[in-house]
């Protein structure tokens, strides 16, 4: 292990202001794991890992894991909980980080027969929840568009709690024509929003291969994907509610699906 005693060694720019370095994790390609449990499922998945910084006793503890998966002495690194709180910029819990590399996207042909699309989806959180309540009911296939957040911004992983690394993930640059593709690989495209045409989901069975998609905060689902959508289904609620936050719907429909 590689001790670091103050804050500029650039050895370890990685972790440096993490509220600001989001844009150069992304174009690295890389996405950080913060605290134990995250940076233990981040470890153990088949992603490779550019570094660990962490306090001497997670290496004690996790040594046998470490070392099988092959990364460089030279990218180990640990350091006091001040220092580390001195370089990422706020107060950590565990004092345990890990960096790994983000996988290579999967193609729609490889991606499973229940799929969950994220249609506008801004806020790192909600992502995160989202992408944590399907792995929590058995659905291990995402596609996110260009216009929302990615699942390996640092709050997304937190919030996900790294299941992200364990699922089939697809980058959708041109959404309309990707779903399009979907329903040509035989999957329905089912949308989920409230309008006059949308059906209860206490109802609605859904098919054995399906593509769910969640639309945006403020704006719902694209008016165009609405159109392609072979079904639209809602949450019935109490009408003086406008709707729910969209990862606390997200939970209610893959509940149903699970049941």
């Amino acid at each position: 292990m590689i001790k670091i005693d103050g804050f500029e060694d650039n050895r370890i720019t990685l972790y440096k202001s993490l509220r600001n370095i989001q844009s150069q994790h992304l174009s690295k390609r890389v996405f950080i794991a913060e605290s134990e449990k995250i940076t233990l499922r981040v470890l153990k998945s088949n992603l490779e890992i550019h570094s660990i910084l962490a306090l001497e006793s997670f290496y004690e503890n996790n040594k046998e894991l470490i070392l099988s998966k092959g990364i460089s002495e030279d990218n180990l690194f640990t350091a006091n909980i001040e220092i580390m709180n001195k370089n990422v910029g706020f107060n950590l819990h565990s004092g345990i980080m890990a960096i790994a590399y983000q996988p290579e996207d999967n193609q729609l042909s490889t991606l499973d027969d229940q799929i969950v699309i994220m249609n506008s989806i801004i806020d790192s959180e909600n992502v995160g929840s989202i992408v944590r309540n399907a792995a929590a009911f058995d659905i291990n296939s995402i596609i996110v568009d260009f216009k929302s957040s990615s699942p390996f911004i640092r709050r997304a992983v937190r919030v996900g709690m790294g299941n992200i690394v364990n699922m089939k993930f697809y980058q959708s640059h041109y959404l309309v024509q990707d779903i399009l593709k979907l329903k040509e690989l035989g999957y329905r495209i089912i949308s989920a929003e409230i309008n006059d045409h949308s059906k209860s989901i206490i109802d609605y069975k859904f098919p054995e291969k399906f593509a769910l998609i969640f639309g945006s905060e403020g704006k719902g689902i694209d008016k165009v994907i609405l159109e392609i959508s072979d079904e639209i289904i809602h949450i019935p609620m109490n009408k003086k509610v406008d709707s729910l936050n969209v990862a606390s719907s997200s939970a209610i429909f893959m509940h149903h699906i699970k049941n």
